[in-house]
């Protein structure tokens, strides 16, 4: 009876072929002997080119993130970044790979491990696990921080993987220990893959808390780096600052939450409904639109004419675009 691997053996790659169903499925031999193997197998699938419908389901991802209300930056490798070097495969070393269109990624659990870590080594006492301001980003055993970081995709429209290699100079003095490592020694050079290119990264929540992790992952991903292999200069990112359009919003935003919280509460009932028709006409981003709404909200609930509101179209319209 034929086995799976004999049936695969004439199997060719295609321009639609999943890169990471290539790497985990379509290695000509596993035997640890043979090296060359698993150098082409390194080879074929950093070839394989994005699938074209990638582009299309990155930009449906966006206005996902957008209408979610998270906040999106972009985070540009400098070099190469080996995500998930660890993980199983049929290799020896493995690579972080999207389940569906096989472009690597940076996991959200990884940037959030990465600035929580960075926290904690370098931003002193009122970074440290007890504290309010870690707890509010990053949450602890009991409840969950107050801000969402999402998995980074890569932007479409350029070769995102590449063959390396890491040479293990002393093979027999890691494996058994009990040979000196010597000059003499044959290095055994151990393919991989490792990912370069431009990522997406999105994080939800509370703006303040949003712009001190974002802050925070800035310098985390430029001195520590994210992934495998960053001693040896792996995993560094220079992540982009806030777009001007961004801060713009965000004036825009802040100026006409000034004027709802400095109402009276005298003033509510002849004047609120002039700030819902200015939340509605404002052209700002979706999370500012949020926030709007929100003040809005809480001063009615705070001079308590919430009843009278729920009557109202457009109260209404405020609740459900809070929803």
């Amino acid at each position: 009876m034929s086995t799976r691997r004999a049936c695969l053996a004439s199997a060719r790659k295609t321009p639609t072929t999943n890169a990471g169903l290539w790497l985990d499925k379509f290695i000509r031999n596993q035997a640890r002997e043979d090296k060359d193997s698993r150098h082409d197998l390194v080879r074929e699938v950093s070839d394989i080119p994005v699938p074209e419908e990638y582009s299309r389901w990155f930009e449906r991802w966006r206005r996902v993130l957008q209408d979610y209300g998270a906040t999106c930056r972009v985070a540009e490798v400098l070099g190469r970044m080996a995500v998930g070097l660890g993980e199983e495969s049929v290799l020896e070393t493995s690579v972080a790979l999207h389940h569906t269109y096989g472009v690597p990624y940076i996991p959200g659990s990884a940037l959030k491990g990465l600035a929580a870590s960075f926290a904690r080594q370098y931003l002193g006492d009122d970074w440290q696990a007890d504290t309010r301001a870690y707890k509010a980003v990053f949450g602890d055993t009991d409840t969950a921080g107050y801000v969402i970081f999402f998995d980074a995709l890569p932007l479409p429209g350029s070769r995102l993987l590449y063959p390396d290699v890491i040479a293990v100079h002393h093979e027999k003095y890691y494996q058994k220990g009990n040979a000196p490592p010597a000059d003499w020694d044959n290095p055994n050079p151990v393919p991989f893959l490792s990912a370069t290119g431009k990522y997406l990264v999105a994080l939800a929540g509370p703006d303040p808390w949003v712009e001190a992790a974002f802050e925070i992952l800035r310098h985390a991903l430029l001195n520590l780096g994210v992934g495998a292999k960053t001693s040896s200069g792996y995993g560094r990112l220079r992540l982009e600052p806030a777009p001007p359009i961004a801060n713009a919003d965000r004036e825009k935003a802040d100026q006409l939450i000034g004027q709802i919280q400095a109402l009276k509460t005298s003033e509510v009932a002849g004047r609120i409904q002039a700030f819902y028709e200015q939340w509605r006409k404002l052209e700002v981003s979706s999370v500012h639109k949020r926030r709007i709404a929100e003040a809005i909200v809480a001063k009615v609930k705070e001079a308590e004419r919430e009843k009278q509101a729920r009557d109202k179209d457009w109260y209404r319209e405020l609740l459900e675009s809070l929803r």
